[in-house]
């Protein structure tokens, strides 16, 4: 079995909210699938369909070769699931709590030894006394280590910080090379971009059309990100868009860029880029058309 997760045509409303409209989607084993889009995009809606906590309105859905309407239970126990907002029991210890949140799964503890910037915690205080950061690092801990063929993972590197997304990355790196499947939703775009081997974009509860994705890569062929050595007025023809960290300056241009580019002194760019189709970029241009991304 390849394919550990598939979906197809998955539609799911609420009331008079439309959440999910015909999502197609799947996990191959041992690949990591980047799941992306706004908030309210349909993402943890999806995710809970997955693994049975909230039943489709139309559409298919196998995960682990099992469907979550007839085995929701099943699939739960051989699942590795994080959902984005976890309930964690306020007066209980860490340690009762991974007590209860292991039990019935088989645990590997080299998981853990992997990455103890990420899971070392003090496990015998109670939940209540623990930050955000150390709540989502103990969810991580109880279901990291599982020993699970599937991993649906809801934004797992909620709260917190760049240290622990780094021990994480390299954790869910680890289990993709033995074969794991992965689905990840992160709004941390640049982690997903690392990691993924592909991802999908989710809008307005559904999935951005190839055709969508390929309108916004040839409008980003036009960006150029400059960094000049002093201050200069920028030949005419572009559109300043931002101003980035570190003095770096995107513009959009109206006609070839490296023929624009070729208008500046190389003696006043430090360093430029040109069409590069960063995944932030083409969510930024996803978002800002909206409806138009739909087929």
């Amino acid at each position: 079995m390849n394919e550990l997760l598939h979906l197809e045509g998955v539609s799911k409303a609420f009331g008079r909210v439309q959440a999910l409209r015909s999502v197609d989607l799947s996990v191959g084993r041992g690949e990591i699938v980047g799941f992306v889009g706004p908030n309210g995009a349909g993402k943890s809606t999806c995710m809970r369909i997955c693994v049975g906590i909230v039943d489709r309105d139309a559409g298919t859905v196998r995960a682990l070769d099992r469907d979550p309407r007839r085995d929701p239970i099943a699939i739960r126990s051989h699942c590795g699931y994080l959902p984005g907002e976890t309930s964690l029991y306020r007066n209980a210890t860490g340690h009762e709590f991974l007590q209860f949140a292991y039990g019935g799964y088989s645990v590997r503890p080299e998981i853990i030894d992997l990455a103890p910037e990420l899971f070392d915690l003090p496990l015998h205080r109670r939940i209540r006394e623990y930050s955000a950061g150390m709540k989502q690092r103990l969810a991580l801990r109880a279901t990291l280590p599982l020993d699970t063929e599937l991993f649906l993972l809801d934004e797992p590197d909620r709260a917190i910080d760049a240290s622990a997304r780094l021990s994480l990355r390299q954790v869910l790196l680890a289990l993709a090379a033995e074969g794991r499947g992965i689905l990840l939703s992160s709004h941390h775009l640049s982690e997903v971009e690392a990691i993924a081997d592909r991802t999908v974009f989710l809008l307005e509860g559904q999935r951005v059309p190839t055709e969508a994705l390929r309108a916004a890569r040839e409008q980003l062929r036009s960006d150029v990100r400059l960094r000049l050595a002093r201050e200069i007025d920028l030949p005419g023809g572009t559109t300043l868009v931002e101003r980035l960290p570190g003095g770096t300056l995107r513009v959009v241009t109206e006609g070839d860029p490296i023929a624009w580019l070729s208008r500046i002194p190389a003696t006043d760019i430090v360093a430029a880029e040109v069409g590069a189709t960063r995944l932030e970029d083409l969510y930024r241009v996803l978002t800002e058309r909206g409806t138009e991304v739909t087929p």
